[in-house]
């Protein structure tokens, strides 16, 4: 019997690690995959139309994650109401520890570049300016939801050990915001800021074992995020 309960939970870690991969590469491919496909039709395109085929690409990745994780989504959103009080204040708490972390230590970094930001900040203002109503639903339900289940979701169910686990969905989650958009040593100190806010998603899925825990806040502080820029730049 104990044989085959432990072959069970080899067979079900292989399946979640190769499972992790193959949504891994979709999700950093997806996007590119359809962008060549359609290269001839987007050549002469539009902007708006540029903007509904992002939209449409994106919400098709939305539901294939949806999809994979329907099991875990139902769960969750039943039990996460049912403690609801408990899970937003975890979620609240580690949020802010890491979210603290991640000013201070932009600040810290503006001083020592002399006021740059982030290239992957930058992109994210500059496609805020060109469609808000897009990147309002990029950041505040796509990125959110996606990006939860992949590297929160995803590394747990084959990482039992709490640091490793938190470590490494932290900072693989804070590597991917920071590594596409790397233009010398200086840009690598930006991985402070976004692994800290992605070690505290991952303690937060630890503690809450609910994903729409760290969903709910990674959905708020990218919206208060972008509204803020949006006050800011009088759009």
């Amino acid at each position: 019997m104990n044989k085959i309960i432990n072959t069970n939970l080899k067979t079900d870690k292989v399946s979640s690690i190769l499972r992790l991969i193959i949504l891994f590469f979709l999700f950093i491919y997806w996007d590119y995959a359809f962008a060549d496909i359609f290269k001839p039709f987007l050549s002469n395109a539009s902007l708006t139309a540029k903007v509904i085929f992002s939209f449409i690409v994106n919400l098709l990745f939305l539901l294939f994650m949806i999809i994979v994780y329907s099991k875990t989504l139902k769960k969750d959103f039943k039990s996460f109401f049912k403690d609801f009080f408990n899970n937003i204040e975890i979620s609240i708490k580690y949020w802010l520890i890491g979210f603290t972390i991640m000013i201070i230590s932009n600040l810290i970094i503006i001083v020592i570049t002399n006021g740059a930001i982030a290239s992957n900040e930058e992109q994210v203002r500059s496609l805020i300016d060109i469609s808000p109503l897009y990147m309002l639903f990029s950041v505040s339900i796509y990125a959110p939801l996606t990006e939860e289940l992949l590297f929160r979701k995803g590394f747990r169910d084959f990482i039992n050990n709490k640091w490793l686990y938190i470590i490494i969905s932290g900072c693989v989650f804070g590597g991917l915001h920071v590594i596409g958009s790397i233009t010398g040593p200086i840009d690598l100190l930006y991985l402070i800021p976004y692994c800290s806010l992605g070690i505290a998603f991952a303690y937060t899925y630890y503690k809450t074992n609910n994903i729409f825990s760290t969903i709910c806040m990674h959905s708020i502080h990218n919206t208060m995020a972008i509204i803020l820029y949006l006050i800011g730049s009088g759009l």
